[in-house]
């Protein structure tokens, strides 16, 4: 918990600690020393993430005969962090405790979130301030910001965290402030925010969280004048895409997700993500690379031939392509199959408003991860797979996951 702390509070700038990893490999020796009681849910959901993770061993050890091993590993990894799910079966037992503990995390996550962005836009010492790798440690990415803001959002709204009514305003206004400002710069993280929440609370059968939702909503607009100057007022310089705080970039992202006759950079990144997504696309379902994929070890920046200022880019920013351009057409079913599994269950009338409330939490994450490189990182991936893994968990041995703290 502290590690994932870590990265839901610094993200971006702890990237390359490989502490995600490290968690990941003491969790894998802790499964085999206690194999004689591990117990783990056996359906079809976890024979795919099997599948995945004997799939992609032997892509592993093909790219290993043709590429360097760091970057057969780090593009393996994509499957690999699957590990997290199956690692939350260790702890059956303390699963309450654990979540008890995220939602910690969640709970002060919007603060410490504003504090970072702020100290990072207007503070020289931590603008400059790099602990791993060539990353500012506060640099944050506004579409996973965006993501764990809707985690701390539907916790705070499902009674998972108990705050004052004053600090329930608070956490409302800073919600509301991150919002407009991961909105401006990501238009896949307000996708992610909106359509998480909206599907949340259409399929929601708790009336509790509609109510809260409800005093929420009466102090809305109360929060929004309030909010809104303040987002205003932020002078922050434009990000490396050309975007810059303020509602005139608020309005074309916006409009932009609809309309594609917006000119400039928005449009521009538009048309060379969809210009690579169609690449990707002829060489599967209509190519060579229909079968088995490209593999892993290259980059398909320098395979697809794609011009881009970034040069630490190798994959294109959807994650289900990734999976269709490493990996072939057959695999890229099957993970879409996978998909498929959980999102059918969101109409499920048997299921309890803890699994729906996970479910929407991954919704959030794919939808992340179909507009950006979110889940073959350890800052999408440790979280997503770990809330995977809790599902699983209290799914296998009915673990009433009821809310812990009441709001």
């Amino acid at each position: 918990m502290f590690v994932y702390a870590l990265y839901v509070f610094f993200n971006k700038g702890i990237s390359y600690s490989f502490l995600a990893e490290g968690v990941l490999a003491l969790g894998v020796v802790l499964i085999f020393l206690n194999r004689k009681s591990y117990k783990i849910l056996l359906d079809k959901r976890v024979y795919l993430l099997l599948f995945f993770l004997f799939i992609t061993t032997i892509y592993f050890i093909r790219g290993t005969m043709n590429f360097d091993w760091f970057s057969v590993t780090r593009d393996a990894f994509m499957f690999y962090y699957i590990l997290f799910a199956f690692i939350m079966f260790l702890f059956q037992d303390e699963l309450p405790y654990l979540f008890k503990r995220l939602c910690l995390i969640y709970k002060w996550f919007p603060l410490v979130a504003c504090v970072s962005f702020l100290s990072l836009a207007y503070v020289p010492f931590f603008s400059a301030l790099k602990i791993f790798g060539n990353n500012h440690l506060l640099l944050y990415k506004s579409g996973d910001m965006a993501v764990h803001l809707f985690i701390s959002s539907i916790l705070f709204l499902n009674g998972y965290i108990q705050v004052s009514k004053r600090f329930l305003i608070v956490n409302a206004v800073l919600v509301i402030y991150l919002f407009f400002i991961t909105s401006t710069y990501s238009r896949g993280g307000m996708l992610a925010f909106i359509l998480a929440f909206c599907i949340y609370l259409y399929f929601s059968k708790e009336i509790k969280g509609k109510a809260i939702l409800s005093t929420y909503g009466k102090y809305l607009l109360i929060i929004i004048i309030i909010t809104f100057p303040l987002f205003l007022m932020t002078n922050v310089k434009e990000n490396f895409q050309g975007r810059k705080l303020g509602i005139d970039q608020l309005k074309e992202n916006i409009v932009s997700i609809v309309n594609p006759n917006i000119e400039g950079t928005l449009s521009d990144n538009k048309i060379w993500r969809l210009v690579w997504w169609s690449k990707i696309v002829q060489y599967t379902f209509g190519g060579e690379y229909f079968l088995q994929g490209k593999g892993l070890g290259m980059s398909l920046v320098a395979t697809d031939e794609i011009i881009t200022d970034d040069a630490e880019l190798r994959s294109p920013h959807n994650f289900h392509l990734n999976i269709l351009a490493r990996f072939g057409v057959p695999i890229f079913l099957v993970w879409l199959c996978w998909l498929f599994f959980h999102f059918k269950k969101i109409r499920d009338k048997k299921e309890n408003q803890f699994q729906l409330m996970i479910l929407a939490m991954m919704i959030a994450f794919i939808i992340n991860a179909t507009f950006d490189v979110f889940l073959e990182g350890p800052m999408g991936a440790f979280p997503f797979w770990t809330l995977v893994g809790i599902s699983y968990v209290a799914d296998t041995f009915e673990i009433q996951m009821t809310p812990i703290l009441k709001s």
